[in-house]
């Protein structure tokens, strides 16, 4: 799907699928890599040295390296697998190399500009390139695969961290030298004497051109077999198949005339042309190779089982029985069984099926049709074996002396099934015609099949009931089939991805747990819209393209992003191949409107490439529009080679596909190839002058179009007036989830609803004198003009995230979307004019509309609070269609007997008779009138007990229970109940396939989910046997993040949205954890956001989960405490520290005399991460209270972060982490001389310290960064307030040892847990 995205040519697709055969073909679809890294080291190594040992041992520059060093290249970490398709190029005349190739299979030729032809050919365990593992050179040879080659590359930075360090590496470095100068003068001469001596070329170039370039002797017509050609020719092949099958079982057991012989034979010829087309002229694929050798195409044919099959269908047998016994008594028997064997061509069809898979028809329909003709094939041939054996035992009946008709039927068919049904009344007395017993045991047949029981046929001899016995053995594999197939086509009806629908459900769920904004809810609905119309739910691409050789990479690559870089006027001076791993290094993103991709401030690490959509550029406070961006553009090429703050933030305005060129990845590929980056730089800084001097000049006319006066003041002013009359003004009240919008979906629904269940009725039970329309029809009839009316016009709608409000385009988007239906539905307010003709009908249309208003419904109330899931929303989706299907099968049941059927004397109202009364008397539901020559229409009390009798009928048979008290009598009804039938059969197996994919939601998404997690979990834990206290911990901790998110995982939960919209969902779940920390709170809110998305929620206890570090534990983590206590727990000797814990124990412990040794919400412990260099704990922290919830940012995401802010930033932030906890300093380096001015001169530096150290600052008005490490005291008195007080706590708390401190005040209420350290000692 993303290949027909993206709009690749028919030979990439082509190029694609034949390697997909060849990888299946050779390695049954399996990753070499993927399998080799499951594996433990030893394993891996193990495997590395046999499948890549004698290779590396082959090397001769590596003859006198050691054996460690030998298995270090060996191993996969170093040899890259790589695949190459025929004709791609390996190695390209004219480039850079730096990876040398190993051969492991194939066939490859070596070809020079100096020579014309291949001058060497390469094939198994070869090398080349070796030349690139030394220094970077250009090649001097081109060499290209002839057939799919399979190679191990090593790159040159492998290699040399491979042999750096071993006692040979001086001596591989030279050997490899000398082997280089020994190849470049045998390359040399060959050259030479190739040139002065052309007989040279004779002798030694063409034999190898004949030996490595594929023979091209193929006919003039070869057929593709994926060809549109052979496609055709396979499904003409397919319709005469579908002739056999029908006709040779009918023929066999109903006619016994060879009238239609000679068609049959007419037909057994295409099948020999069939057969000398695949001999000769259809190719095929091996390994992944075309082939079109009609010398290979014949082997292959002969030696595949099809040519088998297709020689047993083709062979005349029963041309060969027709001229060799003309006059048997039995040939025309014999003729009809030996054409059974053309039946094994069915093979056919799945050719022809598999060929539109290929070719992207939806496989729900293709798989559901091809299954129902397989049923309904099954079906006849049971039909035809069940009167074949009622004619077997006719044939032996002696009615030779018998004229009248009824009596003959009696004499041929007494015993059988079909004397039967004449007793019964429903074949003729003289038996009926063959279209009629076939109809008869058709009906016998798929009822039986489908397993509903309806006994209006049955079996009367012992052969009939064993026929009987067999096939209800079959029909409950058939049963089972149906069931299987319709339910697995129901279950991913809703998307063609059971996954995608998965993850959107516990999006959704995860955002209904935390009560998040409606706007949030509208963008990750839209967004996941989004993200299925255009990528069919796929966010990770790349995954798939990294899968493919490296030059199908590139030609993808080629359709989309290499385009894109060589519009980047930075990249013009870039080679053709840097930009092509460049390419394939860019990283596709998705944006939804709204989302900022880049923010002003950012120290940036990227550029991007806008593929599809929209973006606009604003500067840092958004006051105005700089530039609007659209699909080709680029933007944030600064940070990509300079290191500055980004000038603008860039806005996206639809959804946008965009890629990303992160710097590492540039400079990476420039380092490989030896590029000089000065050189590079030079030339982006002059063109990035360039764009500075035009930006400037485009900021200085926005700034002068601001001044009233100004001639492009005038002029902007004009264009504006202009635009604004010309637009069209849009009310709210007809945006897309407006309450009008709602009410008027939801009246449309119930109308549509009321119509599908009171016109069928209406049309079918409703009196004769009954025909005036009701006014309440034609209210809702004028309701829906209007309502047509108001899509056209003014009812906006949503693509691709932005509302779209110009007439022109609601009138083309309605017009593809159901207009036509509800126009034409709309004329059946015409009634009013001519109430006997049943235009009224013209309604139930609207029925087609049904799942679009359910869809819109279900859209209303997401964003109204009410969360539907879609394995919900599909099971009651089933329901109601299975409920109105039972409705409408009951009123055209009726219809059939009222209408259809008014002057036959037999039907199936007129045989409805409970107390056993004849056919058409008083007792029955519809009495015969001997008169008038018809039957009464409903016979009952009133019509309300007639429509509950064919609502019996539809609800039995549709069920597939069938009670057989209701069953066909005339030909037409027979009809209309197998038609019911199959229909029941399939609603069922959707109903169980609804009820499965609700259930399996339940078991993946709900609280089942979890325990079952938990269940593997203990499982585990009791494997390992872990320590009882170990598991109630951990248990804890699972039980706790589950009653916090509702999900097992809150990341993966949200991987699928775009950053931008993962950071406000995480900013919105965890704000309070911000506002808590006065720290995070003064930070700017790009990086609040930041910094909520990277915490994650961890919970601990007194009693199951006390620790939460110890000293000595390895940790690169901060706590954030948001609830409960914690206690802290200094070393009483420092000599169990290691050196950098020894080092800062005295700064350490006068931090914890100075904030206290119990800690509360707002405070953060294990910030002494920061600045360590082996993650060693200093102190241990423990929880207080029942429940302690902490936040955890990790010490690489909070260097992620910082690194965006910027050096002095992100300095600030380290420090303010360092020195400052909750409201309360506890550390001032940076305070030294200027606290000298607010004190008295003989204070000392400790008592200014203290004097300041508890400083509380206000929640209302938190300080910025920049103040966080500059803090001072404004006033002298000020001061020495502050220095008093706390020297008087320091007298009365600090001084006591911690369990002396009063803990009354700690709680775990949430009214409490945010108070403060100074206020809970």
């Amino acid at each position: 799907m993303y290949l027909l995205r993206i709009n690749v040519g028919s030979d990439v697709l082509d190029k694609v699928s034949r390697y997909y055969d060849y990888h299946w073909s050779c390695q049954g679809g399996v990753m070499e890599q993927e399998v080799v890294d499951e594996l433990p080291n030893s394993l891996r190594n193990s495997v590395s040295a046999y499948v890549n040992g004698a290779m590396v041992d082959s090397l001769p520059f590596l003859s006198r390296c050691d054996d460690a060093t030998k298995q270090l290249l060996a191993s996969h970490r170093f040899l890259q697998p790589r695949v190459f398709l025929p004709s791609d190029n390996i190695i390209q005349e004219g480039e850079k190399g730096f990876e040398m190739y190993f051969l492991r299979r194939g066939q490859a030729i070596v070809t020079s500009s100096a020579i014309r032809g291949p001058v060497r050919v390469l094939s198994r365990h070869e090398f080349f390139g070796e030349s690139c593992l030394l220094e970077s050179a250009v090649s001097n040879a081109t060499v290209k695969a002839c057939t799919y080659c399979e190679c191990f590359s090593l790159s040159r930075d492998d290699f040399n961290s491979g042999i750096a360090g071993s006692p040979t590496e001086e001596q591989v470095r030279i050997d490899l030298k000398k082997l280089m100068l020994k190849t470049k003068s045998t390359n040399q001469r060959a050259v030479r004497n190739f040139s002065t001596h052309p007989k040279c070329v004779r002798l030694a170039v063409e034999p190898l051109r004949e030996n490595s370039m594929p023979e091209k002797s193929s006919p003039a017509l070869v057929l593709n077999h994926e060809g549109v050609p052979f496609l055709l020719w396979n499904s003409f092949l397919l319709l005469v198949c579908f002739y056999n099958a029908w006709m040779i079982p009918f023929r066999l057991a109903f006619d016994t005339s060879n009238k239609s012989i000679t068609v049959d034979w007419v037909f057994d010829l295409f099948f020999l042309l069939d057969m000398g087309l695949n001999y000769r002229f259809v190719s095929f694929l091996h390994d992944g190779e075309l082939v079109t050798d009609p010398k290979r195409i014949s082997e292959h044919y002969v030696a595949s089982g099809q040519f088998k099959t297709d020689l047993v269908s083709t062979l005349p047998l029963d041309l060969v029985a027709y001229y060799v016994l003309p006059e048997a008594p039995l040939v025309g028997e014999c003729l009809r069984i030996l054409r059974l064997f053309r039946l094994v061509r069915l093979g056919t069809l799945d050719k022809v099926f598999s060929f539109l898979g290929d070719r992207h028809i939806p496989l729900a329909g293709l798989r559901l049709a091809e299954f129902l003709s397989g049923v309904i094939l099954i079906a006849h041939w049971a039909a035809c074996g069940f009167f074949f054996i009622a004619r077997l035992k006719s044939g032996r009946a002696d009615c030779s002396d018998l004229d009248q008709a009824p009596a003959l039927a009696k004499c041929l068919w007494n015993g059988t099934w079909i004397y039967k049904q004449i007793h019964d009344g429903k074949l003729p007395l003289d038996g009926g015609v063959t279209w009629q017993h076939y109809l008869r045991s058709f009906n016998w047949a798929l009822p039986t099949l489908v397993v509903v029981v309806i006994g209006d046929v049955v079996p009367a001899t012992s052969p009939e009931t064993l026929y009987a016995f067999l096939l209800m053995a079959i029909g409950v594999t058939v049963n089972a089939a149906i069931v299987g197939n319709v339910a697995n086509i129901v279950a991913n009806l809703e998307t063609d991805s059971s996954d995608f629908a998965r993850r959107v459900d516990e999006i959704r769920q995860y955002c209904f747990k935390h009560h998040l904004t409606n706007e949030l809810h509208q963008r990750v609905d839209d967004f996941t819209r989004f993200l299925w119309t255009s990528h069919s739910g796929s966010t990770n691409e790349d995954e798939f393209i990294l899968r493919l050789p490296y030059t199908l990479q590139t030609e993808i690559s080629t359709q989309t992003r290499t385009k894109l870089l060589l519009h980047c006027p930075f990249f013009d001076f870039f080679t053709g191949d840097i930009v092509k791993a460049l390419a394939i290094s860019m990283k596709p993103r998705q944006y939804c409107a709204g989302d900022i991709i880049v923010h002003a401030g950012d120290f940036g690490q990227s550029m991007f490439f806008l593929e599809t959509g929209t973006v606009q550029v604003v500067p840092s406070d958004g006051s105005t529009v700089l530039a609007t961006l659209a699909a080709g553009s680029f933007f944030g090429e600064t940070s990509l080679f300079l290191k500055q703050k980004r000038s603008s933030s860039v806005c996206a305005v639809t959804f946008c596909d965009v890629f990303e060129l992160e710097k590492s990845d540039l400079f990476d590929e420039l380092r490989r190839r030896e590029i000089d980056r000065e050189h590079i730089m030079r030339l982006f800084v002059s063109a990035h002058k360039q764009n500075s001097r035009r930006n400037k000049a485009i900021q200085k006319n926005l700034n002068s179009s601001k001044q009233v006066g100004a001639k492009l003041n005038k002029l902007l002013v004009s264009v504006s007036d202009e635009t604004t009359s010309t637009k069209r003004p849009v009310l709210d009240i007809f945006m897309p989830h407006s309450p009008l919008r709602f009410s008027v979906d939801v009246t449309c629904t119930a109308l549509i609803l009321y119509f599908s269940v009171s016109v069928s009725y209406r049309t079918a039970f409703r009196e004769e004198e009954e025909r005036r329309p009701l006014v309440f029809d034609v209210i809702a009839d004028v309701f829906f003009i209007c309502d047509v009316y108001m899509r056209s016009k003014y009812y906006a709608f949503t693509r691709n995230g932005s509302v779209c409000t110009e007439s022109q385009m609601i009138l083309q988007q309605y017009m593809t979307n159901g207009m036509m239906l509800d126009a034409v539905s709309c004329l059946s307010l015409l009634e009013i004019f001519a109430p006997r003709l049943p235009i009224r009908l013209l309604s139930l249309l609207r029925m087609l509309r049904i799942p679009s208003f359910l869809k819109k419904l279900r859209e209303h109330l997401s964003l109204r609070g009410i969360r539907i899931s879609l394995a919900t929303d599909l099971l009651a989706k089933t329901i109601l269609f299975y409920t109105i299907a039972n409705h409408v099968v009951a009123c055209i049941w009726f219809g059939i007997h009222r209408y259809i059927e008014r002057r036959v004397r037999h039907t199936w109202g007129t045989s409805d008779c409970p107390w056993g009364s004849d056919a058409g008397s008083d007792d029955c539901l519809a009495k015969w009138n001997e008169t008038l020559g018809e039957h009464n229409i409903c016979n009952l009390y009133s019509m309300r007990d007639c429509y509950l009798r064919s609502l019996h009928f539809s609800l039995t048979t549709l069920s597939t229970v069938g009670y057989g008290d209701i069953s066909p009598v005339t030909e037409l009804e027979t009809i209309y109940e197998n038609i019911v039938v199959l229909l029941g059969a399939c609603f069922l197996a959707g109903l169980i396939g609804a009820f499965g994919a609700y259930l399996s939601e339940c078991d993946t998404l709900g609280f089942n989910a979890f325990k079952e997690k938990i269940h593997k979990l203990k499982k585990y834990m009791r494997y390992r046997r872990i320590p009882d206290d170990i598991q109630a911990s951990i248990l804890f901790f699972h039980h706790c993040r589950w009653k916090d998110s509702q999900t097992l995982d809150e990341r993966e939960t949200l991987r699928i949205l775009p950053e931008p919209l993962q950071l406000d969902i995480s900013f919105a779940v965890k704000q309070r954890v911000i506002r808590l920390v006065p720290i995070l709170d003064s930070l700017p809110i790009i990086v609040q956001k930041r910094i909520a998305h990277a915490m994650l929620l961890q919970v601990y206890s007194l009693r199951d989960h006390p620790i939460i570090y110890s000293q000595g534990d390895i940790g690169w983590e901060i706590y954030f405490i948001v609830s409960g206590a914690v206690t802290i727990s200094l070393p009483t000797d420092i000599s169990e520290l290691d050196v950098t814990g020894m080092a800062n124990a005295a700064s350490n412990k006068q931090k914890f005399d100075s904030i206290g040794l119990i800690l509360g919400a707002g405070n953060h412990v294990g910030e002494s991460c920061l600045c360590s260099k082996s993650g060693v704990r200093q102190e241990t922290v423990t929880a207080m209270t029942s429940k302690v919830e902490t936040y955890v940012l990790s010490k690489e995401d909070l260097d992620d972060i910082c690194r965006l802010m910027g050096f002095e930033k992100g300095s600030q932030l380290r420090h303010a982490l360092l020195t400052r906890n909750n409201r309360n300093w506890h550390s001032f380096e940076e305070i030294d001389n200027d606290a000298m001015d607010f004190d008295e001169a003989s204070s000392t530096s400790h008592e200014r310290q203290n004097s300041l150290r508890n400083l509380s600052f206000a929640w209302a008005t938190p300080k910025p960064m920049s103040e966080l490490t500059n803090t001072r005291a404004n006033t002298r008195g000020s001061t020495i307030r502050h220095r008093r007080a706390s020297q008087q706590r320091s007298r009365s708390s600090f001084s006591a040892s911690p369990g002396s401190i009063n803990l009354q005040l700690i709680s775990d209420d949430h009214s409490n847990e945010e108070r403060s350290t100074s206020s809970i000692v």
